[in-house]
């Protein structure tokens, strides 16, 4: 028996010899490919669901609710080391805070196709991220040049409508009274952002301000809803989702506003050129045009206002609402601010030099911040290749990926890091070689509060005048003080960590002001 398989077994081989060559031909060259080139490294999965579970619900659920705590406790667990997370977008490589400087500039982690993909920029409704992701950069140009090297243009009109923004919304009552922060700071913020980006003619519109103030929530909304969609039912159900519905409306009022504004100051400009004048408007609306003519691109007035808004609003808000809770906690720190505005503004005069020696503002501001970033991790890319990085580790192709901003709240980076130092980084600015880097515009790996890298925030020189011009105001005319018992701590949601969107105080007006 044993004999008649061998000879079976010798005719097998002898008559599929060509095959069998072939075969282990092919798998010696598989061998070499593995050993030669190995497929990117899966970094771990830290909140993947369970083996009795066919879905990835708990796990985004749960990491929308705790992620910082996942974060920290696989940093805390494994430092230096990539990971991966299940976040409500889906699957994110994370990498620890000292990955920064290797990604910061490599273009083969994206920075415009992260934001397309992780905002949905590609559908109706979305057209506010779209004109800040897409290739033209006109959002970028604009942030760099108009809003940080002409910021001397803009700030006399930033300062003239924190005036009456406040006048209007904090009101002139000399009695204590309540507040939502938030709620009231963003009207504030829509305003003054509008005078800079539409023109003294739009940025009183009651239409607009309720556009640029509601579009960020509703747009951002709608992208938290479309995250419970598998993607391809998204060109679907964004037709019946509700937030979605009404970004796509908010969009169409945006373009009914905007667009006889922009041929109302055409058909100016062709009239003043027959005849030889000029006629100059000091807005996003002519940057935006002037660019574009420029730089023979097309672009959407109406969405590129909306991106300017939705980049520039939402988080100037948010840090605004965030740093007026902060001081509010510390009275003394309210009179030592007000003792440096009196200082530094005695004239009267708004110029860059003294919105420089504003120091322990410009500190206050920073470690605001620090200790409540708007997202616990910075960075956000997507990578066009398989990216091998410098300790052999591999990022795939397709992967969305972030840095994480842990340093915010290392002890072996900060003193006492989970409290509020107002001083912090006016002390630090004393010592020698840490006079820029303590500064609040300086993107640093300790502090990514405006990112880091090539992509750092281009408005942040912008958002650091106008914060310091309408924080000078309010602390000059009005009284602020916390109410037993309201809640005052920011809120997670996800990445994002936000200013308490409920929490309130009591504010005044000062009866003895001085103005600037």
């Amino acid at each position: 028996m044993l004999s008649d398989i061998i000879l079976t077994s010798k005719s097998f081989l002898r008559s599929h010899e060509p095959q069998i060559s072939l075969l282990l031909l092919f798998a010696s060259l598989i061998v070499t490919y593995i050993v030669l080139y190995p497929k990117p490294v899966a970094f771990d999965l830290v909140n993947g669901k369970t083996a009795f579970e066919l879905f990835n619900r708990r796990s985004k659920a749960n990491f929308v609710k705790n992620a910082y705590g996942i974060i920290s406790d696989r940093l805390q667990k494994v430092p230096g080391k990539p990971f991966r997370v299940l976040a409500d977008v889906g699957e994110v490589t994370i990498l620890p805070p000292e990955y920064a400087h290797q990604i910061r500039n490599d273009e083969r982690f994206s920075f415009t196709k992260a934001a397309y993909r992780w905002f949905y920029a590609h559908l109706p409704g979305m057209e506010g991220f779209e004109a800040g992701t897409n290739e033209t950069h006109l959002m970028k140009l604009i942030a760099r040049h108009q809003l940080t090297h002409q910021l001397t243009k803009v700030t006399k009109p930033v300062s003239d409508e924190c005036v009456a923004a406040l006048q209007d919304l904090y009101t002139e009552e000399e009695e204590w009274h309540q507040v939502t922060v938030r709620e009231v700071n963003l009207k504030i913020m829509a305003r003054v952002t509008s005078r800079i980006f539409l023109g003294e003619e739009l940025c009183r519109n009651p239409d607009w301000l309720k556009v640029t103030s509601t579009y960020s929530v509703v747009a951002f909304r709608a992208v938290e809803e479309l995250r419970k969609w598998p993607t391809l039912l998204h060109p679907v159900v964004m037709w019946f989702l509700p937030n979605c519905t009404a970004a796509r409306g908010l969009v169409k009022q945006t373009r009914d506003i905007i667009t006889p504004v922009l041929q109302k100051r055409r058909g100016m400009k062709a009239q003043a050129a027959a005849t030889g004048d000029k006629v100059v408007f000091n807005d996003a609306i002519s940057w935006l045009e002037a660019v574009a003519e420029e730089k023979s691109v097309r672009y959407d007035p109406a969405c590129a206002q909306l991106s300017l808004s939705t980049a520039a609003l939402h988080s100037t808000t948010d840090f605004f609402t965030q740093v007026t809770l902060d001081i509010a906690k510390d009275p003394s720190l309210i009179d030592a601010l007000r003792a440096e505005i009196i200082t530094v503004l005695g004239n009267g005069t708004w110029t860059k030099n003294s919105l420089y020696n504003l120091k322990l503002m410009d500190s206050v501001l920073k470690e605001s911040q620090r200790l409540k970033p708007i997202a616990i991790a910075s960075m956000r890319r997507y990578t066009e290749e398989d990216v091998t990085l410098e300790d052999g580790s591999s990022v795939p192709k397709d992967s969305l990926t972030l840095v994480s901003a842990h340093r915010h709240w290392d002890e072996a980076f900060y003193k006492n890091p989970h409290s509020f130092d107002g001083y912090r980084f006016f002390n630090m600015r004393q010592q020698p070689g840490l006079e820029n880097k303590s500064q609040l515009v300086s993107a640093t790996v300790d502090h990514m509060g405006f990112g880091f890298g090539l992509h750092a925030c281009p408005g942040r020189f912008f958002a650091s005048e106008e914060i310091k011009i309408t924080l000078a105001h309010m602390l000059m005319n009005y009284d602020l003080r916390t109410i037993a018992g309201c809640d005052l701590s920011p809120r997670q949601h996800g990445f994002s960590l936000l200013a308490n969107p409920t929490a309130k105080l009591e504010i005044r007006k000062r009866s003895n002001t001085q103005d600037f």
